[in-house]
């Protein structure tokens, strides 16, 4: 018993010194891990995105169903790094990540892909992104 509330302990230490996943940053973030949330334009799940892009990723309507909207971000959140990466011609950082998810693929590009010239509200919110992907 003693090891296995040892290996539970050192398991849940070290899963606080890794951070949170980008999903779970994401989610975090976006709408505080609260599965019903609908966003001011019609975002839905925990991840807030726009229907007419989760009907990319699936035909299910559960945008309530946390295993069904995680399957549908981690889906958009590949095609989103797989752009990026060919694009940009390098691998995104986090600040990147949140970027692309917050503001898209298009508007990021106009941008020229630079952290400097998104706007300081999308600035912001990556930052907290970015500290919540980080050692705590």
């Amino acid at each position: 018993m003693m090891k296995f509330v040892l290996a539970v302990f050192f398991g849940s230490v070290l899963m606080a010194q890794a951070g949170l996943s980008r999903l779970e940053a994401l989610s975090m973030l976006e709408t505080g891990d609260r599965d019903s949330a609908v966003g001011g334009v019609g975002e839905v799940s925990r991840y807030q995105m726009q229907p007419s892009v989760w009907k990319q990723y699936s035909s299910s309507k559960a945008y309530h169903d946390p295993a069904v909207s995680c399957q549908v971000a981690a889906h958009h959140l590949e095609f989103l790094e797989s752009n990026f990466r060919r694009q940009a011609g390098r691998e995104p950082s986090e600040f990147d990540v949140y970027v692309l998810w917050n503001a898209g693929l298009g508007y990021y590009a106009k941008r020229d892909f630079s952290p400097t010239r998104v706007s300081p509200v999308v600035r912001e919110r990556a930052e907290r992104y970015v500290n919540l992907r980080q050692l705590r």
